[in-house]
């Protein structure tokens, strides 16, 4: 969930006239454009599939040194969404998620390491049902550019696109409700996550103001593109 602002130096900050930055440097989440999603294995059929809707992160990012980034995401159990009310229900109750309990998941990153100028593995903890529990994540840099100058409010601002996947044992975190021999819900989660990271941090104060990706999601009643 990191990456080539890695070797994001003479090449593309270059094309994009933009200087290298020597310590972490705070990424804004596009809430519009982020994606936390899991499935789960569902008697070796089809799998099920789902997401959390509600989620937030922390990403202070040192391009020089990736190793010394900083990345936490908060997420909010109770946002679990399978496309399926009942079973939400049920993932929310004390068989699962026991999201009265422990309404939060957090991530916590640790060791970052690149294998390529785009892509790399991070470690990192994971807490879930007041457990934690090491996880790995590999992820890819998907693009690092400006925004085009005719698509209004957003300011020609820096973004970077990041894919990650890595897998969780729910067993791990005290989750270990089976409702019978064979039961349906397997015990390997895997995570799909998509996301654009935004450099309002570099905006001026004027445009920071107006910015789609810097507002959209964050600030109550603002409106995003054809919002009306």
């Amino acid at each position: 969930m990191l990456t080539r602002i890695t070797t994001l130096t003479a090449l593309t900050l270059t094309a994009m006239a933009a200087p290298a930055l020597a310590e972490p440097h705070e990424w804004t989440l596009d809430l519009g454009h982020a994606h936390l999603g899991w499935e789960i294995d569902h008697m070796d059929l089809s799998r099920t599939v789902g997401r959390f809707d509600d989620f937030q992160g922390e990403f202070l990012i040192d391009e020089a040194h990736p190793e010394n980034s900083k990345i936490t995401v908060t997420v909010e159990a109770a946002s679990v969404n399978s496309n399926h009310v009942g079973r939400d229900n049920h993932i929310r109750n004390a068989d699962y998620m026991n999201v009265p309990a422990f309404p939060t998941v957090t991530f916590t990153s640790g060791d970052i390491h690149m294998t390529s100028e785009t892509e790399g593995t991070m470690a990192g903890t994971l807490t879930m049902l007041g457990v934690s529990a090491p996880v790995e994540l590999d992820f890819t840099q998907v693009a690092d550019r400006l925004y085009p100058d005719f698509i209004p409010n957003y300011d020609e601002i820096r973004t970077a696109s990041f894919e990650a996947t890595g897998t969780i044992t729910r067993t791990d975190f005290g989750m270990d409700f089976i409702a019978f021999p064979g039961s349906p819900t397997g015990t390997e989660i895997d995570l799909d996550i998509h996301f654009d990271l935004v450099d309002c941090a570099s905006l001026p104060a004027d445009k920071a103001q107006t910015n789609v990706p810097c507002n959209w999601g964050y600030v109550d009643g603002f409106k995003g593109p054809n919002e009306g």
